[in-house]
């Protein structure tokens, strides 16, 4: 039915935990649980996982392993996962979070209003104190006017920065950012502007393009 429709999936290969001296270490990701692995675990997970290429190719499907997987348009992933133990569920959250928000970004479809929250409150070394926010629906580019709750009261600023992390990374791990002029939701954004050093977490962040509107902000 996936394929009938032409819906992009992955497949969690589960039950990795009943490979032969598995060792477990819960909630660890696939590829760190598996370098802890013996050799004659290891060996039996090859061949089972070539049972398993073989089994879906009789049904006119490639997999691979997703982070051999050098051909998502043609080629599905599998993910090792145990539903027991919890190893691989962060790699299958990772992944499919991946695809929404890379081959699946262009089908996203839009609301008339703007939805944007603030999620942390922090100092990043070079951009001073910044915001982490979700952009839910709309547009942020640089110099757009932004109001949100301040433990003093409302917070009215203009955006010097909107910043992403490096691919394969995430907002919280530090290390050098991708400068953006303009983005679109739905995505996690660090926003860097003068006067965030009050900035309430969890609270809404608006979009100002005159007095009115910025006024009814602050409201």
């Amino acid at each position: 039915m996936l394929r009938q429709k032409n819906t992009p999936f992955c497949i969690a290969l589960n039950k990795i935990d009943r490979l032969n001296l598995w060792k477990t270490n819960a909630d660890t990701n696939t590829r760190d649980t598996m370098d802890s692995q013996q050799k004659a675990t290891l060996q039996h997970f090859e061949g089972q996982l070539n049972k398993t290429k073989l089994a879906f190719a009789e049904l006119g499907m490639n997999v691979e392993l997703y982070w051999e997987n050098q051909s998502i348009e043609d080629t599905y992933s599998l993910v090792p996962t145990s539903a027991i133990t919890g190893e691989g569920l962060s790699d299958l959250m990772y992944y499919l979070c991946n695809m929404g928000q890379t081959s699946e970004r262009d089908k996203l479809t839009e609301k008339d209003n703007f939805e944007c929250t603030v999620l942390e409150v922090k100092v990043i070394e070079g951009h001073g104190t910044t915001i982490d926010v979700v952009l839910t629906n709309g547009l942020l580019k640089v110099g757009d006017t932004i109001v949100l709750a301040g433990m003093n009261g409302p917070i009215v600023t203009k955006i010097r920065a909107l910043l992403t992390p490096q691919p394969m990374k995430e907002l919280r791990v530090k290390g050098e950012y991708l400068h953006h002029q303009k983005i679109k939701g739905s995505m996690g954004i660090k926003i860097s502007a003068p006067d965030l050093e009050a900035a309430i977490a969890g609270s809404e962040l608006f979009k100002c393009s005159n007095d009115n509107e910025i006024e009814d902000a602050k409201e």
